[in-house]
C-alpha cells in the first residue's frame, strides 16, 4: 500500500479531524484507505512517475479516505425540481435538477491534477480518396 495508515492518521491529526479519530477499529480505517487508494489510481490515472511520493497524493487519498467514511455513496445525487400527476389517466412526471458537478470529488481532482501525465496529441496523417 503506496499510503500506510500510520501517514493517515498523522495528517489526520495535525488538522484536528475528530470524524477520522472516532473510527476505533483500524481494520475499517485500512479498507477506507484501500478504497480511496483504487478510486485515485483507476479515476486519475496515469500519474507522474514517483507520484506516491508527494504529498498532494497523501493528502488525497487522506482526504478521499474521510469523505468515504463520512458519505460512503458517491454516485451523484439528483434532486426534484418539479413533479406532475395525473390522477385518472395514472401518468406521472418527474423533473430532476441536473448535476451541478459530474465530479464527486472536486477538491481531490485539484490536488492529483499536477500529478497527472499531460495528454500527448499526436498528428495524424490520413490516406484516402474523398469519393462523392
Amino acid at each position: 500500500m503506496a499510503v500506510t495508515l500510520e501517514q493517515v492518521d498523522t495528517f489526520h491529526a495535525e488538522r484536528g479531524n475528530s470524524e477520522w479519530a472516532a473510527i476505533a477499529d483500524d481494520a475499517h480505517r485500512r479498507a477506507l484507505i484501500v478504497r480511496a487508494l483504487d478510486y485515485v489510481e483507476t479515476n486519475y490515472a496515469p500519474l507522474i512517475e514517483a507520484a506516491e511520493a508527494q504529498p498532494r497524493y497523501l493528502m488525497s487519498v487522506a482526504l478521499l479516505a474521510l469523505r468515504l467514511f463520512l458519505s460512503p455513496n458517491t454516485d451523484t445525487v439528483q434532486s426534484v425540481k418539479s413533479e406532475k400527476k395525473e390522477m385518472r389517466g395514472m401518468k406521472k412526471e418527474v423533473e430532476y435538477f441536473g448535476p451541478t458537478s459530474l465530479d464527486p470529488f472536486p477538491g481531490v481532482t485539484k490536488l492529483i491534477a499536477p500529478l497527472q501525465v499531460a495528454a500527448v496529441i499526436a498528428r495524424s496523417v490520413t490516406f484516402g480518396k474523398l469519393v462523392r
